[in-house]
């Protein structure tokens, strides 16, 4: 009877344990970021001191992989849990025509960013297969000011949302202050 009582008693603290790590400290933005070139890492430290110092709501985290591996880009589309990727221009292009981003029309200029404008999948509302449509899909990293105060400005990179982001709204402001510094 004892070890019942004890077994009960170990499985509700677990289970609260389990609860207790859940709820609104997990709202972070993480930020999936690998480039086939040389990288900085200092360069992301000093994006992420600003992030933390002047932008907590939401609070953004880069997941940096210095290495570039396709197979790795794949599980961090899939499972990742990341809000953005930052990848380079091709590796964009051919996960979006599954339909892997947001188009970001509606939140940036794409005047301003012809780069990032391409054709590529969007899913649509009750269909399976994704719809080629031309969007701005992704913001040049090259242009973006919190990389360009970083000193860190690599080429045919795009930052863009991923259409499975955990939320959406925060990703965009993430990406809006990264590029508007």
């Amino acid at each position: 009877m004892k070890w019942k009582k004890a077994g009960l008693l170990l499985l509700l603290a677990g289970l609260l344990a389990l609860l207790a790590g859940c709820g609104k400290g997990d709202d972070k933005v993480l930020i999936f970021m690998s480039d086939k070139e040389s990288s900085s890492r200092e360069g992301i430290d000093q994006i992420q001191q600003k992030l933390d110092a002047e932008f907590t709501d939401p609070k953004a985290e880069f997941n940096y992989s210095p290495l570039f591996d396709l197979q790795k880009v794949m599980v961090e589309y899939a499972a990742g849990g990341n809000s953005i990727v930052i990848l380079p221009k091709d590796t964009v292009q051919t996960y979006g025509r599954d339909g892997a981003h947001l188009a970001l029309d509606e939140y940036f200029d794409k005047e301003k960013y012809p780069e990032g404008v391409f054709e590529s999948g969007v899913l649509k509302d009750g269909e399976d297969d994704p719809v080629t449509e031309e969007h701005l899909f992704g913001i040049p990293v090259d242009q973006m000011k919190m990389f360009q105060d970083a000193g860190y400005v690599p080429k045919d990179m795009l930052a863009c949302v991923v259409v499975n982001a955990p939320n959406a709204d925060a990703a965009i402001k993430v990406l809006q202050k990264l590029t508007e510094g």
